[in-house]
């Protein structure tokens, strides 16, 4: 339109042509840096359009890989949260396990200790119902041998009675034999009687003696019996005292375990909750290593994207510029054309 009206200036009398050329070549120039500036503010928009919905592509992607990363780390945690709950249920059923296994031993300890205790019970009744039945014996032997005592003297007093009285019938007949012999075999019995009463006296001594020393063997045996029996039940309870310690031993051993299979767990779980720990700091540094690496490439690939535009538009410049130039050259031929046509006319 501008080249039209330029034209038709041109028609007015009174302009010159190297006005006109001027004019023609003034507006052919504003209208390629129009047209250029155009092209280059259409590409820079495009250019700032295309880097705006890159940006807002990788935003979105930013977002949407925390958003995966969240819920991977959600779903990491759930699968530790339930693997830690079924280990602790594993663990407590274990405890459980023990514990009742512990009881059970607990009660079969209690229960073999009170049948031990009954049995001891009853072993000590039976030795006490086995002592005063040795006492009931040794009192009924006492009784025997008061008895037998009571029966020696009373042997003895009949004898003497029976021997008085033989006496007196012997000094009855002899009385009637002759006075001398009478009391020379009076005196002859009265000696051998002596010597027979002194050997019954000696007799009954032996007896008693031994009777005494059999009393005595007796007691002895039995103190003996009773010491020992003391001695024993010193050293049932001595042994009663050590299986007491051994047990308080075993329950401080049992208590020392748990302490330590808690130790251990805890110990177990600080290692594991470690590496847990270890692990996820791995893959997080791993995923910031691809984080970093893929936002390299993005960067690279920008930059590759910004220098293959450069080149694109430096190409696109030059083939402006040639065709520029081709453009001034037609219109410097189109100009001279006029001008000779319009010499012509002129």
């Amino acid at each position: 339109m501008k080249k039209k009206k330029k034209q038709k200036r041109s028609k007015k009398p009174g302009m010159s042509l190297h006005r006109l050329v001027k004019i023609t070549s003034r507006s052919l120039s504003k209208a390629y840096e129009d047209f250029k500036n155009k092209q280059k503010i259409k590409k820079l928009k495009k250019i700032n359009l295309k880097k705006r919905e890159e940006a807002r592509g990788i935003t979105k992607e930013k977002k949407e890989l925390k958003l995966r990363e969240e819920q991977i780390k959600k779903e990491q945690e759930e699968l530790r949260i339930k693997e830690e709950e079924l280990k602790l249920k594993d663990e407590e059923l274990r405890l459980k396990v023990k514990e009742q296994k512990l009881r059970d031993d607990e009660q079969k300890r209690k229960d073999e200790e009170e049948q031990r205790q009954e049995e001891e019970e009853l072993r000590l009744k039976d030795e006490e119902q086995r002592r005063n039945e040795e006492e009931q014996r040794r009192n009924e032997e006492e009784q025997r041998r008061n008895e037998e005592e009571l029966r020696l003297k009373a042997e003895e007093q009949r004898r003497k009675d029976q021997k008085e009285k033989r006496l007196k019938n012997k000094e009855q007949k002899l009385k009637d034999l002759e006075e001398q012999r009478r009391k020379d075999q009076e005196e002859l019995r009265i000696k051998e009687e002596e010597l027979r009463l002194k050997d019954e006296e000696l007799r009954l001594k032996a007896e008693e003696q031994r009777l005494r020393d059999d009393e005595q063997r007796q007691g002895d045996e039995e103190e003996q019996r009773q010491k020992d029996e003391e001695l024993r039940l010193k050293a049932e309870e001595q042994r009663q005292k050590d299986e007491e310690l051994r047990l308080k031993a075993e329950e401080q051993r049992l208590r020392d375990d748990e302490q330590k299979q808690k130790d251990e767990k805890e110990q177990r779980r600080n290692e594991e909750e470690q590496k847990r720990k270890d692990e996820e700091e791995q893959r997080l540094k791993e995923w910031e290593n691809k984080f970093d690496q893929e936002q390299k490439l993005k960067e690279e690939e920008e930059i590759l994207k910004v220098e293959r535009l450069k080149q694109k538009d430096e190409e696109e410049q030059r083939l402006k510029d040639q065709g520029g130039q081709k453009l001034k050259e037609e219109l410097t031929s189109r100009l001279e054309t006029f001008k000779t046509n319009k010499t012509k006319k002129n």
